[in-house]
């Protein structure tokens, strides 16, 4: 791209740490504090190089990142912490958040009690959204342009942005209508083309979409191990939810079931963060609410056999899915040798896209075998974190020794008492073990010079513009007014 006249590149890291930043600079100013420290929601489909990724880019734009929150556990939570009618462990509250939004589809059953929530499954489908619906429309109107105006409206950009903006519309009024109109000024070569679609129409022309929206309800609802007398209530969110033919579709894989809409469907998710953000925060008090998430994608271990033990196993579904968040787990290995650990994916099939499965590397070179030179027991320890994110800790080898205790005091001159025998007392030692590990993540070199270089471009940026306010406010006392109405802490 062109930055500043010259050519540039950048990574999508840093275009987010950059999105991230002005995010950053919006709170601070409706806060008039900083912000540092922040709780981000993501797709629970986001596998563990996205996660990296957009924790590079909230250090990229100088924030700290407590937590990332799955959407639908957000939104279980801003569902939940506010609730003081909800019953005791032993028979718990299922709730089942269906998020349809512009871009992907998510769904979460949720186990609530007083105090806590208990993600029992999740599903997705990450290319099911309002941009479906939107694209068939478009699809539909530019073929039916070609006939009515001669104009082929998808091989211009800018009359393929109009027409989009206007199916949005159209969209939204048949949301409350049987009927819409379309109307589309100078959409390309000056031509003001307009039509109009019902809701029938309509709901043909998404009907692929439509048709794959139960998948993910059904799944989710078989992992969770429920059936739908136990399901107590179904929330919708997102904005696609407010098309009937999709609530219609939702509700037909739960009948006899009311669709619920308690949560603010546009800011459901945000609200849960915020709760999240409270709770990890010194400065506020919120009620204790402790929160079970779940991983969607299973992750296994592999590695090559021991040549001293060739018939070894050399895989181990490490992290299955469902596996509660965060965990620890410890591996074993008898080695000799240095030796090697992959994590990743085990079915790469339910990764969106073309995303690499794989996800760290462990390496172990040097092994400190024991003095009568038998295989050492090394033992690795890897955690899912509370981000969702899989790493290697720490690895080391125990080693046992046997320690007298210090005898009892017993009068040993009284007649008929033996002298006492010390006892031995079996003490584990943990010896650690050097190792190196790689990952997806940016290193700190990396990380910092692109910390670096959005700060310079984000000082350019805030010359520009207090330099533009300067000269659109003639200067002095003027421009120091407008800066102190904006709260703005740098004013000259």
């Amino acid at each position: 791209m062109i930055y500043r006249g010259e050519k540039a590149t950048f990574s999508w890291t840093q275009f987010t740490g950059a999105y991230l930043g002005k995010l950053r600079d919006i709170a601070s100013n409706e806060l008039k504090t900083t912000v540092n420290d922040v709780v981000i929601s993501v797709p629970g489909w986001f596998t563990d190089v996205q996660r990296r990724a957009l924790i590079d880019a909230a250090a990229i734009a100088n924030l700290n990142v407590l937590r990332l929150i799955n959407d639908t556990t957000a939104t279980a939570l801003g569902y939940g912490i506010t609730k003081a009618d909800l019953p005791e462990p032993e028979n718990p509250r299922h709730v089942v958040f269906v998020d349809v939004g512009h871009a992907d589809m998510s769904v979460a059953v949720v186990a609530f009690s007083k105090g806590q929530l208990i993600v029992k499954s999740t599903a997705y489908e990450p290319n099911l959204g309002g941009r479906d619906i939107d694209y068939a429309l478009v699809e539909h109107f530019s073929n039916q342009f070609k006939t009515k105006y001669n104009i082929d409206v998808m091989s211009s950009p800018k009359a393929t942005f109009r027409l989009t903006a206007g199916c949005e519309k159209l969209k939204k009024i048949l949301s409350a209508n049987t009927e819409a109109p379309l109307n589309v000024e100078s959409i390309m070569n000056d031509i003001d083309a307009s039509s109009k679609l019902t809701r029938d129409e309509l709901e043909q022309l998404i009907q692929p979409v439509l048709d794959a929206i139960p998948a993910p309800l059904e799944r989710a609802i078989k992992d969770s191990g429920l059936t739908l007398e136990h399901i107590e209530a179904i929330e919708l969110i997102g904005g696609t939810t407010r098309v009937p033919a999709v609530r219609h579709r939702i509700q037909s894989v739960f009948p006899g079931k009311t669709l619920s809409f308690t949560l603010n469907q546009d800011e459901a998710i945000a609200r849960g963060a915020t709760f999240a953000c409270a709770m990890l925060s010194p400065v506020f008090r919120v009620r204790d609410f402790h929160i079970t998430d779940v991983n969607y994608f299973p992750i296994k271990a592999h590695w090559v056999a021991s040549p001293s033990d060739p018939d070894d196993d050399t895989e181990l579904l490490v992290f299955p899915q469902g596996n509660s968040i965060p965990s620890t787990k410890v591996l074993s290995f008898y080695r000799k040798e240095p030796f090697e650990i992959d994590a990743s994916f085990s079915e790469p099939s339910l990764l969106p896209g073309t995303i690499d499965p794989w996800i760290a590397k462990f390496v172990v070179k040097d092994v400190p075998l024991p003095a009568n030179g038998d295989a050492a027991c090394v033992k690795v320890k890897t955690k899912l974190s509370i981000h969702g994110i899989t790493s290697f800790e720490s690895a080391y080898i125990e080693e046992v020794e046997e320690k007298e205790e210090a005898p009892m005091d017993v009068d040993q001159t009284a007649e008929g008492v033996p002298p006492a025998v010390p006892k031995k007392k079996r003490v584990v030692k943990k010896k650690e073990v050097a190792f190196e590990t790689k990952n997806t993540a940016l290193d700190k070199a990396a990380v910092e010079s692109c910390r670096e270089q959005e700060t310079q471009m984000h000082a350019a940026d805030k010359l520009v513009m207090d330099t533009e306010v300067r000269a659109s406010c003639g200067g002095g006392d003027l421009f120091l007014t407008y800066c102190i109405l904006l709260g703005s802490q740098e004013c000259p």
